[in-house]
């Protein structure tokens, strides 16, 4: 019993391109890349700065905090009416 020929069989078609349309393509590739290249550095150089100005800025909040604390604590010292000894002493308890 013969096989009957369907589907199966069909051939695909083969698109075929020109090699100017290829080296066109290949050169629109390139420049692309070239270009997303030169943007990937720039924000990286961008993202390197970011990061040391936010570093700064937090050293800043801290000691910015640090003085506030410290500002804090003589106030809660002087509200006491406690010597900076008699207080040494209590928390060295």
């Amino acid at each position: 019993m013969p096989r009957p020929k369907g589907s199966k069989n069909k051939k695909t078609a083969v698109i075929i391109e020109t090699v100017e349309s290829i080296d066109e393509r290949i050169a629109t590739t390139e420049a692309a890349i070239s270009t997303l290249t030169e943007e990937l550095k720039a924000k990286k150089a961008e993202l390197k700065e970011l990061t040391k100005a936010k570093a700064a800025a937090e050293k800043l909040a801290a000691e910015k905090k640090a003085e506030e604390d410290k500002a804090k604590l003589l106030d809660a010292i002087a509200a006491s009416g406690k010597s900076i000894d008699e207080i040494i002493d209590m928390i060295g308890k």
